[in-house]
Parts: C-alpha cells; structure tokens; sequence
C-alpha cells in the first residue's frame, strides 16, 4: 500500500496532505513550524499525518516539499557570505544595479539602499574578455591571476562563489574554465556561474540572480541534507522532489545546484492545485484568491496554465526566475483596522499577526481585525473552533470592533461590516491588477478561493466581480500541499537570440529549439523521468525593436519551417500586446530570446469522482445561527462539510464550517457539492 505526501513549510504551520493510491483518500494535518530548524517541523508533520492516515513512514512512495527557506533567507537577509568574480571593469555591477526605488514617488529621499549581497570587499575582477555579438575570444583568461583571486577570497572566509563574466550569454567558456579553477583550488566551496543559472543578455540581473543563488546555496544544501537523513532515520525510501517557484518539481539534488527557483516554492502550488482542481470541472479559466493571516495571494490561470512571470520579486530585490505570476496585498485575517484623522476606515496592511493574533484569539491582542468582524457579524459560528482546538472569545471580538464603532459613530455591526467592505475591496483591486490591468475580463473567469480566510470572503468579490462559478475544494486550507501532489518535474532551458523578423531565418531558429529541447530532454533523464512522461512547450520573448517591454509567447515549433512560422509569431505577440496594453505599433518585431519548457509528468495524485446523490443537505446541518447579511440579521443554517454529499444543494445565507475553513454562503446563492467534494457557489437559487 502505497501513499504519496506534500508538505508546505511556512512561517507559523507546516501543512501536510497524504494520498492513499489504493483508496484514492486524502488525510490533511497541521503541525507548528520550526523556524530554526525547519526539517524538525517537516519531521514532525510527515510522522503525524501519515499516522492520521493509517500508514508509515516506511510506505511513502514520493515526497514534494514546498519551502519558505530561501524566501525567509531574502527578506531577513541571512544568506551565506558570497565571493563574486567579474570581469575586469565590472565590479561595482551590484552596487550600480537599475534607477528603481520602492516605495512611492520619491522615496528615494528617505530610502536606505538595500546592500549588495556580494560586497565590494569580496568581489575579485579577472582579465579575460569575451566579444558581442559573437561571442569570440578577444582575450584569454589568466590562469594564474584567476587562482591568486579564488585563493584570496576562500582565505578570506567567503562560503560560496559567484562567477559573472562580460558577455558570457553567447560564449560560457570563460566561465567554465574559471570554474574548473575554483574547483581544483577549492573542491567544497560551491561555485555557481551565470552562464547556467541565466543565459541571458542583461549584465546586472545575470549577475543578481546567480549571486543569489549562492547566496542561498550553503544553507540549502544543509537544509536539504539535514532533511533527507531525518527521513531516512525515519524510516522512508521515498523519493523526494522539491517545488520550484513555478509550481514545478526538482530533485532535491538539483535544488542545492539552483536554490534561486525556490524562492516563491509555497504560493505557487495553491495556484497549481487550484488550476488543477478547475480544470478538472471544465472551468480552465479562472482568478485564485489564497488569503491567509496576513497577507493575500492573487492569480489568473488561462486555459488551465497558470500566469508565469520571468521577474520574481523577494523584497526589494527583482530577479530573473521563472515564476507563477502571483500579486500579494496585505489584506488578511489579521489585518488591523482603524480609524484614520480624516475619519476614514482603514484596513491593514499591519496585522495583528499570530502572536497576540486577533482580539477573538484570547492572547491578549486587544486591536480590531478582519477576523474579529467576522466572528461579530456571526461568519464564524459559535460551534467554530481555530484549527479545529482553539475556543474563539466572541466577547473580546465585540470589545475590539466597538472602538471602532465609538469612534464613526455607528453600531458594531455596521462597524464589522465596513471592515470587511475595506478588505473585500483590497482584495477586489489586486484581483483587477491581475485580470483587467492585463486586459482580462473577471466576467469570463471563475474563481478559485482557498487559505485559512479566502472562503469566507470569496462569495462577496465573486459577486462584485461577476466571476463565477465560485469554487472552494475541500482542504482549503492546505490547498498549496495539495498542489505539491499536482506538480510536474520541469525546468526552462534558455537563450538569447536578438534578431528582428526581418533577419530571421525560420528554419536556424527550429534548430536552436531542437538544441534547447535536447538539454531539457538531458535534464529530464537526469532526475529520473521516462522518456514517455516528457512533454515540452515552447516560448519565444519578443518586442518591438528597440523597445524594452518583453512578452513571452507560446509557439509552434513545427511552423517555423514555413514562410508563415514567424509571421504567425508576430501576429500573436501584436495581439497580445493590444490586449495587455491598448496599442500596437508599427515596428519591427525582435526576438529576445529563445525558450524551452521540459516537462515530466509525476502522479502524485489523482482527484476521486463520486456518485451524485440527492440535493437535501439536511443531513449535514448541524445547527442555525443569526449571521448578519444586508444590514440585518438571518437564522442561518450551519452544515458540517465533512458530513456532505455530492449533489447536496445548499441555499443562502448559510455556513459551512471545516476544521481549516469556514466558507459564506451569501443570500441569493446557492451552493452544491460537485462530485469531486468542491462546494460550487453560484448566483440564485438552483433547487
């Protein structure tokens, strides 16, 4: 009997979801994070959820793990100490980077820099020059002055070593024969070069990017060894994949060689498992919404892929890495309202975190927040308890939300009410920024909404945005460790081509493709797929020539050995283009670069059909509540989830409660448990 596992580490709970193979049964379990060791949590959660399966951790067949380490390694700045080798002439490329500042219009004037994460003092320039545009040799590396400068800084106590040399995009052989240096002199030091982590045009982000993967390098790679003996002194053989930040998996091997496409590992197996969970009812369009504690993760998916992007962005610090496109508001469970001078509500971006929490928690937190407005209006029933253990202190709740109300003069109701107005709304407009602002009409999505907070406030923006069906799967809550079982091994395989459509000959660009496809096909082998799960897609980043903005567009590999193969490139990238931005130009169309996407399908789960039954839910009602919905109070009926069948219709209001959400049913709505036990919300009454 075999099972499959996911795990997701994140700051406060490491979630864990287990699928049996046999039964097809999902068994979901939270345990605390461990934030100095994060592999103790990850061993603590695995031991007690397969447990909660009826397994162990002997029958565990894959493992896919999700990690905040890189992440919380980029925020709280506590990387590794990096040596950076460039070319002679380059070494101030960190310090001079892009003219960007966060924060508003001349934030600059109050802005501390962010310090390069390879210090001056540990950055070492070597002769040697490589020519553009065709990558010739125009000097050759010195050999000697290459291991003077690698001596130097390992003496010096750097823990790892980037190597980011002029031009190497068209011609990595400097690179490699400085990294050979670096290995003879230093044989533990690990050493990245950017002519594989990027190859690509771009000095400063291919020098970024590869120093922050040696950034994280040495605690990844001790992270993941820690991990995988815990594992094997727990008794499990099973092999482990690790989640890209694309909603991908690698070996765990491979993660310690390329830890940089770690860094958005957790948010994007939500909008995976989300994608997947969609699909599968024949919705493939549609908006996700993940809202959590704190903050709240946005996403579009187009015909069941979700949106990537080429610029992950950790901080302060935008790099280049293929991610899901995910936008991030601080509007969350925790998120603290009040009342502004101008009298004015507010609602976050500051939370009330985990610790004190909410008012409603008990922990002596004593600031009102979206989660306190939710237990007054009633959305949080009182038989509810957090995470299935913690009693809510609905007394407090009201104390909190009252100060709000003194101070608009209004009742606490209205005062709860006008919370959760503010961070619906928060909400609405990070949803517009994926879907309008990209030229997408919310109308022609659903939406998918999962995370601890996301189905309580989903029914509302669905309405607002007109984006239906509503779809909460079961397990909202864990939905990114069910994402994990989803995921395909993949990897992007890259280069720069810079060439107009007027210079393109369509068959030397079929050529390079077949060229990437082989190293992606190598790459697959290498973490152990069968040749008859790979899959490949294809991409090619254009824009107008000699204008910046890129998009990158899927092709037809095949085409290109036609007269139309690149007109239909530039027909595609014109559409989107007017789409996304209103306009087209006319100008030549340039190819950027080129790209291939290896893929190795894994099945790690498989989502069990049910039979439909009949509509009445009467068997799952566990109680009625007054719940406050427009302006007024309603006896509103409470179901166990778990107690559900496929079929049963359930008209609003109503609530349905679960041990990691709690999911609204509007008046006017109604929602149905479709045979894959997600609950359907739609406009008007079904039955």
């Amino acid at each position: 009997m075999a099972h499959n596992l996911g795990v997701d580490v994140g700051g406060t709970f490491t979630d864990v979801i287990v699928f049996d193979e046999d039964t097809h049964e999902l068994t979901t379990d939270k345990v605390l994070s461990t934030p100095s060791n994060p592999s103790e949590g990850v061993i603590v959660g695995v031991e007690e959820a397969v447990e909660k399966a009826g397994t162990t951790v002997g029958d565990l067949n894959l493992l896919f793990h999700g990690t905040t380490v890189v992440t919380n390694m980029l925020l709280e700045e506590t990387g590794s100490r990096v040596g950076l080798l460039t070319s002679e002439g380059h070494e101030d490329v960190l310090h001079l980077a892009r003219a960007w500042t966060p924060g508003p219009l001349y934030g600059w004037m109050d802005m501390e820099k962010p310090a390069p994460l390879a210090d001056l003092v540990d950055t070492r320039s070597v002769g040697g020059r490589i020519g553009s545009p065709e990558g010739d040799e125009q000097e050759p590396i010195d050999e000697a002055e290459v291991r003077a400068a690698v001596r130097e800084l390992a003496d010096s106590g750097v823990e790892s070593l980037t190597v980011a040399l002029l031009n190497s995009y068209l011609n990595p052989a400097h690179e490699r024969q400085v990294r050979d240096i670096i290995r003879d002199e230093c044989p533990d030091l690990p050493v990245s070069i950017s002519a594989e982590i990027v190859p690509e045009y771009g000095e400063y982000e291919r020098t970024l990017t590869t120093v922050i993967n040696d950034y994280a390098r040495p605690q990844v790679i001790d992270y993941l060894e820690d991990l995988d003996d815990s594992l094997e002194v727990a008794g499990s053989s099973a092999t482990m994949n690790v989640v890209r930040s694309d909603g991908g998996l690698m070996s765990s091997e491979a993660a310690k060689h390329r830890p940089v496409e770690l860094a958005l590992s957790g948010p994007s197996g939500g909008v995976v498992g989300a994608a997947t969970i969609a699909e599968k009812k024949g919705v493939p369009d549609v908006l996700t919404l993940d809202m959590g504690g704190t903050s709240t993760d946005v996403s579009l998916v187009e015909d069941g892929k979700p949106e990537t992007t080429r610029q992950t962005k950790v901080g302060y610090r935008e790099f280049k890495s293929r991610a899901v496109d995910v936008n991030t508001v601080g509007a969350g469970g925790g998120s603290i309202a009040r009342v502004q001078l101008s009298g004015s509500l507010q609602v976050g971006p500051e939370s009330a975190g985990a610790d004190p929490g909410p008012a409603c928690y008990g922990q002596g937190g004593e600031e009102p927040t979206v989660t306190d407005a939710n237990v007054v209006l009633g959305r949080i029933p009182s038989n509810v308890q957090l995470g299935g253990t913690m009693d809510l202190d609905r007394d407090a709740a009201r104390d909190a939300i009252r100060t709000v109300a003194d101070e608009r003069d209004s009742s606490v109701e209205e005062a709860a009410q006008a919370i959760l107005d503010i961070v619906n709304e928060n909400m609405y407009s990070a949803l517009r920024v994926v879907s309008v602002e990209r030229g997408y009409d919310p109308r022609d999505f659903g939406l998918v909404a999962f995370g601890g907070a996301g189905p309580m406030h989903a029914n509302a923006l669905a309405d607002v945005m007109d984006a239906y069906p509503l779809i909460v799967p079961p397990g909202p809550g864990v939905m990114s460790a069910f994402g994990f079982l989803t995921s395909d091994v993949q990897n992007e395989f890259s280069e720069t081509y810079l060439k107009t459509d007027q210079d393109v000959d369509g068959a030397a660009v079929y050529d390079a493709y077949q060229e990437l496809k082989q190293e992606a096909t190598d790459w697959l082998v290498s973490e152990g797929v069968g040749e008859e799960n790979h899959a490949f897609e294809y991409y090619a980043d254009c824009r107008y020539y000699r204008q910046d903005v890129q998009m990158s567009i899927p092709i037809d590999v095949s085409n290109l050995r036609t007269d139309e193969g690149i007109a239909e490139i530039k027909d595609d990238f014109e559409t989107r283009h007017e789409q996304r931005f209103g306009f087209s130009l006319d100008a030549p169309l340039e190819i950027a670069n080129l790209r291939v996407i290896g893929k190795g399908t894994i099945q790690g789960v498989t989502l069990e059909e049910r039979e439909i039954g009949g509509e009445d839910p009467s068997g799952a009602e566990v109680g009625t509540q007054e719940v406050f919905f427009d302006d007024d109070y309603h006896e509103t009926p409470i179901y166990d989830r778990t107690q559900l069948r496929p079929g049963n219709a359930i008209a609003g209001p109503a609530i349905v409660t679960d041990d990691d959400s709690t999911v609204v049913v509007q008046p006017d709505h109604t929602a149905t448990v479709d045979r894959y036990a997600n609950l359907e919300i739609t406009r008007g009454d079904s039955r």
